[in-house]
């Protein structure tokens, strides 16, 4: 598939950044850094995708990320918002896959959060503009957009303090493939934005988003920075924990006022268009954004709503191009301090395959058929072309079986047990593929064959590992195969036809 946006070469890139000069670093998002263009590409910034430390990246992911992020600028519901970053192109693939938008950047709401030249108004309007994009991504029908990563280091501010959202990397649902039930999730979203339930769960859904939603609305009132992963110095508390443990230490001893609590910081409580009720307003918002039950959030579509009805936005619309809406609705908070019970519990392992929860859903009750079901389904490994090498005898023609559309099918052998090669090629049959199409290729197969309604179809391919070397590409199937269909017609071998496209012995 041929870019939908204007490709940019390696080379165009280091001179959008200088060389992706360190002082041209913005900031880190979940998989790489981010940069300013300089000179004539001021109005330029620049996502790198790299390798992370506290992050698994394989190969192919990041890749598969930009071409997400190149799939989404078909979708004109997502381009229209003006809280959306503009796409201006994409660098792939190359050792360094990247996204260009038009935007000239100030700084990530990260790096703003803990200094004093961040204003309230600025923060009011960072928590509108963000829900708003975000709700609107949730609206989305008939399947929505879910982000999955939703962090303060994801939204960016330009020059006019406007955020703009610019971080696509989980994306799920709407026009790309729905990744909510895929099998072997092995990155959970950003550290310290997690919703405990998906950990214990495995289902993310829009309440995930919503919780994590609440995380940046926590720091925006508080001046707190969620800090990464490796720069924790010990087990401080998440961020919605310590709102947890200041609402519980108001209530020892006293009858609490919920109308009365506010997590504010009171540097923030001095400025001008300041006002102590949007103060609680936004502080029991956002806890109920985080409450540990997500049948207790609010959509984000509720969150809009709400903060709408907050006194800065009604007596400044013009700041926020609103009108005046009704006063605020009541509230309520649900669940106080059950995080804080469940924190060692649910955090101590992140799964690596599919938690029992879900598979109780897809499978009933029926505890037998989940063992049986677990135990069908191996996460599939990752292979070098030296391995498919190998497991082909050197692509013997022995072992070959015949051409499909983009490369090549061989019979092979891991050890005892009988498999089936793929390859992706550029140069083989008469379709004309462009560069990185059979790199999509894979990563939409990837998805495909880890998906729970498709796992365990009989007449789908069991994938056991697949090859993403530069551009040598292919897949391992779980499959003794006979031969392509068509060549056993050709053979006249038709008592032997099975309904696979490749039949089995």
């Amino acid at each position: 598939m041929a870019p939908r946006i204007g490709g940019f070469k390696p080379e165009a890139l280091e001179i959008v950044t200088d060389g992706f000069c360190e002082n041209n670093c913005i900031g880190r998002f979940q998989f790489g850094k981010v940069y300013r263009g300089v000179g004539e590409f001021s109005d330029h910034t620049v996502k790198l995708f790299e390798k992370v430390d506290n992050y698994e990246v394989r190969p192919g992911d990041n890749e598969g990320r930009v071409q997400d992020e190149d799939c989404l600028t078909g979708d004109d519901r997502v381009l229209s918002h003006p809280n959306m970053v503009e796409f201006l192109g994409i660098s792939y693939p190359t050792e360094r896959p990247a996204v260009v938008y038009k935007m000239q950047a100030l700084d990530t709401v990260h790096n703003l959060l803990d200094k004093d030249s961040f204003s309230w108004l600025q923060r009011v309007k960072v928590a509108y503009g963000f829900a708003s994009v975000v709700a609107s991504l949730h609206d989305c029908r008939p399947i929505p957009y879910i982000l999955r990563n939703i962090s303060a280091a994801h939204i960016m501010l330009d020059q006019d303090c406007n955020p703009k959202l610019y971080d696509f990397s989980m994306i799920s649902g709407g026009i790309l493939p729905d990744k909510r039930e895929l099998l072997n999730q092995y990155v959970h979203g950003c550290h310290g934005y997690i919703d405990p339930d998906y950990v214990c769960n495995g289902k993310w859904s829009e309440k995930c988003d919503v919780f994590a939603f609440g995380v940046v609305l926590l720091g925006l009132i508080s001046k707190k920075v969620v800090l990464d992963e490796a720069k924790k110095t010990n087990p401080e508390p998440f961020l919605y924990e310590w709102a947890y443990s200041e609402y519980q230490m108001k209530q020892q001893g006293l009858k609490l006022d919920v109308c009365k609590f506010s997590l504010v910081h009171r540097c923030l409580e001095e400025e001008p268009l300041f006002s102590f009720q949007d103060g609680v307003t936004l502080t029991v918002l956002a806890m109920q954004c985080v409450d540990f039950n997500p049948l207790m959030r609010p959509t984000m579509k509720q969150v809009v709503q709400r903060l709408r009805k907050l006194c800065i936005i009604q007596n400044n619309p013009d700041l926020f191009d609103l009108e005046n809406t009704p006063a605020a609705s009541s509230f309520s908070i649900s669940g106080i301090g059950k995080l804080l019970v469940r924190k060692l519990e649910v955090y101590s392992k992140m799964p690596r395959n599919m938690p029992k929860a879900l598979f109780k859903k897809l499978m009933g009750n029926d505890f037998s058929k989940l063992v049986e079901k677990e135990l069908q389904y191996l996460a599939p490994i990752i292979l070098t072309y030296d391995n498919l090498k190998r497991i082909t005898d050197g692509f013997s023609g022995e072992n070959y079986i015949d051409i499909h559309q983009f490369g090549k099918l061989y019979h092979g052998k891991i050890g005892c047990r009988a498999v089936t090669v793929k390859t992706l090629e550029a140069t083989v049959g008469t379709s004309i593929i462009k560069s990185g199409d059979n790199e999509n290729r894979l990563n939409d197969e990837l998805v495909l064959l880890q998906h729970p309604r498709f796992i365990s179809h009989p007449h789908i391919v069991k994938l056991i590992g697949y090859c993403y070397e530069d551009e040598r590409l292919g897949a391992v199937y779980d499959l003794e195969s006979l031969d392509c269909l068509v060549n056993l017609i050709e053979k006249g071998m038709h008592s032997q036809l099975f309904p696979n496209l490749i039949c089995e012995r």
